[in-house]
């Protein structure tokens, strides 16, 4: 195909990528002024300067936006994006070839990010970015040290592309230590095993060029010009224009170099030029045609290299690339001396003089730009570090009164809760005092009439009277009696053993008594003390068991308080107590069921129809029996959990009589439909 035919099809190309570009930047701008999100702005902020300088809409802008994002980040306090936004200005200065001003800010981006927890990319980014700004300012050594640090994070990480980057920053460092060039080829070589695994042919083609870069350093041109053809043949197959223009060029500086072959060395710059206008790279043209002026000076054709010099320099001072237009004016200063034209000499002369005048102008602006942004940002930091101390001086106030008032707030707590404690000490002790007159009363008077006239008053007060009844008088005392006989009878150890475990079981009464449930476990203890002060007082009158008390199942259920007292009373006082066995046994077995505990109170006593021919045994069973009734209708109407009972008369194969079983059912389950049996 024809290179005009080329040239147009690129330019409309072009055409329509700087449109796209340009629907892109508006598209950015236009998402940036309606975000209100702080940390999305700031990203989209650095989106735009990038985005700024593909378009070439001029410096200014791109740092505008660049230093906005900064600012935003120190304000926000998110040291990513603060260390993203630093990383970005940096390589701003580095797309502008202002190097030596770039490492600041990337060395600060990495330095901000190289202990904190962020993505190990970001840590490589910065450290790769940092590498390559020391490496324009031909700081080999350092640059080295940061590609390493990159390149153990990559390693760690398994990250191909930035294990390839690492390598092949390595490795141009090195080409440009003396002493180490060798030691660069290895880096290279690791690069494009990296790449290999990603299968990706652009890195590959990019490992060539600087391989052949390096055997041209060491003038070995052969080996050299072998990874040329491996460079070229690879940059056909991937479609790489810029790469084959590149490798042109290669070609060309291996062979102007070697000097033996200059017809190659024209005829490769002479084709990388064609490419470089195809692709409209001004500032790579100009560098070719400076070559070319080198080549014809190396044949002595002092015309034809000074027309490609004054071709060079007219594209260097259009492109602004005053050290181009240094060395071109050099060149041709040579040439007019050879040629005797000492006046055009002298003008060429002055015109690199003035040129090496404008870099320096040019670079003491940069500079002076560049301090001025760095102090503005050191500025906003050093404001926001202000700020801070002194919203961290207020917060320390604000919490050395907080912590005043705390103490306070304790020393109140402190003085109520031990006012409390009193409190507390003087009610139990006036409860106590209340108790035992109310002991006194209750056993001159009978307590089952006394219980149902209370009941019949107040039903709302049911619970009140259930806790008068809860501590059966004549129990208290017999107790109390067989303390005194156990005193005088000089059984000292057994009284106080019998002394401990009634008081044990007294405050245990006194305290559940203001509660309208218990927990089984703690019913279940009231029982074995009751049980244990009753098997001692009548010694040898009865034994018992309690087994299951400590199944995990029963943690959680609540029972009335003192509700199996009762069943075990007439357990022992009608059934065990005037039974003749030898052994009298009184069993009392919790057993867990899927939604269900049941608990068994068991005797092998002499039954109920034995204690229904003596009439009184008969009033109390029934008053008992009905106090009984009453209190579990009342707490089957106040929760949700129900209890049932039955009393079962145990008898044997003969129809002879074997004790009494009272079988007691806590439900767990409310849907459940209960029936009170007896």
């Amino acid at each position: 195909m024809p290179r005009k035919i080329l040239f147009v099809i690129f330019l409309f190309q072009s055409c329509l990528l700087f449109a796209q570009s340009r629907s892109k930047l508006d598209s950015l701008k236009s998402r940036f002024d309606q975000e209100t999100s702080d940390s999305l702005k700031i990203v989209l902020g650095i989106e735009i300067s990038r985005e700024l300088h593909r378009n070439q809409q001029g410096e200014e802008e791109e740092y505008a936006y660049a230093q906005k994002a900064i600012e935003d980040a120190l304000h926000l306090k998110d040291t990513l994006l603060y260390a993203r936004a630093l990383d970005n200005f940096g390589l701003l200065y580095r797309f502008h070839q202002h190097y030596r001003e770039a490492i600041d800010f990337h060395i600060k981006a990495f330095n901000l990010v190289e202990s904190k927890k962020v993505k190990p990319y970001y840590k490589m980014r910065f450290a790769n970015n940092a590498a390559v700004a020391y490496r324009y300012v031909q700081k080999y050594a350092t640059s080295v040290f940061y590609f390493m640090k990159a390149l153990k994070i990559a390693e760690k990480e398994d990250d191909l592309r930035n294990i390839s980057i690492s390598n092949t920053g390595i490795g141009n460092a090195l080409s440009n230590i003396p002493g180490r060039e060798d030691e660069a080829l290895q880096y290279f070589l690791r690069a494009i095993e990296a790449e290999k695994k990603r299968g990706k042919d652009l890195g590959i083609a990019i490992n060539y060029q600087f391989i052949s870069g390096y055997y041209i350093d060491k003038e070995d041109y052969t080996t050299a010009r072998d990874y040329l053809s491996k460079l070229l043949q690879l940059n056909k197959e991937i479609k790489n224009e810029l790469g084959l223009a590149i490798t042109h060029e290669l070609l060309g500086v291996s062979y102007m170099k070697e000097g033996r072959n200059l017809t190659k060395a024209a005829s490769s710059f002479e084709n990388a030029l064609g490419r470089f206008k195809v692709l409209n790279n001004l500032p790579k043209q100009a560098a070719i045609l400076k070559n070319l002026g080198n080549v014809q000076l190396k044949r002595d054709n002092l015309t034809g290299a000074e027309n490609y010099f004054q071709k060079s320099l007219a594209l260097a001072k259009k492109l602004q690339q005053y050290e181009l237009v240094s060395a071109n004016s050099i060149k041709l200063c040579e040439i007019s001396e050879k040629k005797n034209n000492y006046q055009q000499a002298l003008r060429y002369y002055k015109q690199a003089n003035t040129s090496e005048d404008s870099i320096k102008l040019t670079d003491q602006n940069v500079r002076i730009e560049m301090l001025t942004r760095k102090y503005n940002i050191e500025k906003k930091e050093s404001q926001i570090q202000l700020l801070q101390k002194d919203k961290a001086l207020q917060q320390t106030v604000m919490e050395n009164q907080k912590q005043k008032l705390e103490q306070r707030r304790l020393i109140s707590f402190v003085l109520a809760v031990g006012l409390l404690l009193l409190f507390v000490i003087f009610l139990m002790q006036y409860r106590n005092y209340r108790t035992k007159k109310k002991t006194n009363a209750r056993i001159q008077k009978k307590e089952k009439e006394r219980m149902k006239a209370i009941y019949e008053r107040n039903l709302a007060q049911s619970e009140i009277l259930v806790t008068r009844l809860q501590i059966n008088p004549h129990f208290l005392f017999n107790s109390l009696n067989a303390i005194t006989y156990l005193i005088q009878s000089e059984q000292n150890s057994k009284a106080i053993k019998y002394l401990k475990i009634f008081s044990k079981y007294t405050r245990m009464v006194l305290e559940t008594s203001k509660q309208d449930v218990i927990s089984l476990q703690q019913e279940l203890k009231l029982a074995n003390y009751y049980l244990i002060l009753e098997e001692n007082r009548f010694e040898d009158g009865f034994k018992f068991r309690i087994t299951g008390s400590n199944l995990p199942e029963i943690e959680e259920v609540d029972i009335p308080p003192l509700l199996l007292q009762p069943f075990i009373e007439n357990a022992i006082w009608h059934g065990l107590l005037p039974s003749t066995r030898e052994q009298r046994m009184l069993d009392i077995v919790i057993v867990s069921k899927s939604k269900s505990i049941e608990i068994t109170i068991d005797d092998n006593g002499v039954g109920r129809k034995a204690q229904e021919n003596q009439n009184n045994l008969k009033k109390h069973k029934s008053m008992g029996m009905q106090i009984i009734k009453e209190r579990i209708q009342l707490y089957n109407k106040s929760y949700a959990e129900k209890i049932s009972y039955k009393i079962i008369d145990k008898k044997n194969e003969s129809g002879q009589t074997e004790g009494t079983r009272v079988v007691l059912v806590l439900l767990q389950d409310s849907s459940v439909n209960t029936e009170m049996k007896i």
